[in-house]
């Protein structure tokens, strides 16, 4: 089945949270090993990955825990913070676990600005990165408006604590690893009545997970469960993965993953995501056998501005702030504009639902005044990871066909990695890489 063909669908009848979704990316086959050995680049320490099996309802399920380790500070031996995927959310939110909201334990809140940082410095791999800092995007655009504050200066209880940075971050990893592209996700079941915050009371949906609902169009159902079914995590993973927003017509179920909830509802908490096969079944065997098909086809928003009075840092930085706010891409080109002075066009490519937030970027942090904006159809070559093994480690391939053919592109992290380990020129480490991908020779990632 080509990656083309595949489509992850999150089945969220007993809501999402971020455990929920690693839970069963992992049932689904997403290696437990290279999980560990990924969120092991970031700089996130005082937590254990626990990872069982448990059942819910009588069904069994995959069991994803974050453990957190308490700081001796109180005269206490360390102890596990058992992760629950029940976050309470946002600037004016704290953690809950296993300990209620009277609890004082203390986790490092971070901004959004230390959390795309931190990302930015590891060495997690482009996709895993990418699909990350979307995530976090999304969490920051809905704290920044429920609080009413610039976006780098949100401060996350929740999402900047080590088991939510955790979640979202092992759910990029394993969906990297599933070589999963298109996702589609069901009605988000919600409960009712209220849920405790730093402040006191807040309804459910709370406020974030709200602004995220209404910000990505996710369709919801009000269940009568009492309490939250849909964490912050959950919801901007559903929002943020989201690329198709109906299951097709016909399509085959190849494998299924259970993840596990960890509150107690008159259903089974789980959530349910299975790999489709999507392609066309005529009926007619070999009926499309030996033809060669053009890559997918799917429309995209560019976004161009010009201007003549914006610092070249303002502009890299901004560069910076829509890739990292899920633009599929952004550059400048030089141009001459109409007083003969030199300036540059700020071209930006994106999806639908990102347009309207990359433009509000574009605005303020440049110095335009106007924007165009255009769509345009744009063609992607059928791609997927692989792991090349050379003498001085592991190396990630990016690898794309197009008509029969495959080539291979290392990916740049991990040309820099090899190049520093090897002590050799970066173009030499590109085509040690290349060659060890090489079909015979590599092994899939």
């Amino acid at each position: 089945m080509s990656k083309s063909d595949k489509l992850l669908y999150l089945e969220c009848y007993s809501g999402i949270s971020g455990d929920m979704t690693v839970g069963a990316l992992l049932d689904l086959g997403a290696r437990e090993e290279v999980l560990r050995r990924e969120l092991a680049k970031l700089p996130v320490t005082g937590y254990d990955l626990k990872v069982g099996r448990t059942k819910k309802c009588g069904i069994d399920a995959c069991d994803f825990d974050v453990i957190l380790r308490d700081e001796p500070s109180h005269g206490e031996h360390p102890h596990g913070h058992h992760h629950h995927g029940e976050h309470i959310h946002g600037e004016s939110h704290m953690h809950t676990h296993e300990h209620t909201h009277e609890d004082h334990h203390a986790h490092e809140h971070r901004t959004y600005g230390d959390i795309s940082r931190m990302l930015r410095e590891s060495s997690l791999e482009e996709p895993v990165l990418e699909t990350a800092k979307k995530i976090f995007h999304v969490v920051a655009e809905a704290e920044a408006k429920v609080h009413r504050m610039p976006l780098e200066e949100v401060h996350f209880h929740e999402v900047g604590a080590v088991d939510s940075i955790v979640d979202i971050v092992a759910a990029a990893v394993c969906l990297h690893d599933l070589g999963i592209s298109r996702v589609a996700v069901s009605v988000l079941h919600e409960g009712t009545g209220t849920t405790w915050c730093q402040h006191g009371r807040i309804p459910v949906p709370a406020p974030a997970v709200l602004e995220m609902m209404a910000r990505y169009g996710l369709p919801v159902k009000i269940t009568e469960n009492e309490g939250e079914m849909i964490t912050p995590t959950g919801a901007a993973i559903a929002a943020a993965l989201r690329t198709e927003t109906a299951l097709p017509e016909r399509f085959v179920v190849k494998k299924i993953g259970m993840g596990a909830g960890k509150k107690e509802f008159a259903q089974a908490n789980i959530l349910r995501a299975m790999i489709l096969e999507t392609k066309e079944f005529s009926g007619q065997k070999g009926a499309k056998e030996g033809r060669k098909e053009d890559p997918p086809k799917e429309s995209v928003w560019v976004l161009e501005t010009n201007v003549d009075d914006c610092t070249g840092e303002q502009l890299g930085y901004t560069i910076e702030q829509l890739m990292d706010a899920g633009a599929l891409d952004a550059g400048c080109f030089p141009v001459g504009m109409k007083k003969n002075r030199p300036a540059y066009m700020l071209q930006v490519i994106c999806r639908e639902d990102q347009r309207e937030s990359l433009e509000n970027l574009i605005f303020k942090e440049t110095t335009s005044i106007g924007l165009r904006r255009y769509q345009e159809s744009r063609r992607v070559l059928e791609r997927e990871f692989a792991d090349a093994d050379t003498p001085w480690g592991t190396a990630k391939v990016k690898v794309c066909s197009h008509h029969g053919e495959r080539y291979y592109y290392p990916e740049y992290s991990s040309v820099k990695e090899i190049s520093k380990k090897a002590g050799i020129s970066l173009q030499a480490a590109y085509h040690e890489i290349q060659k060890a991908a090489e079909p015979g020779e590599r092994t899939e990632g």
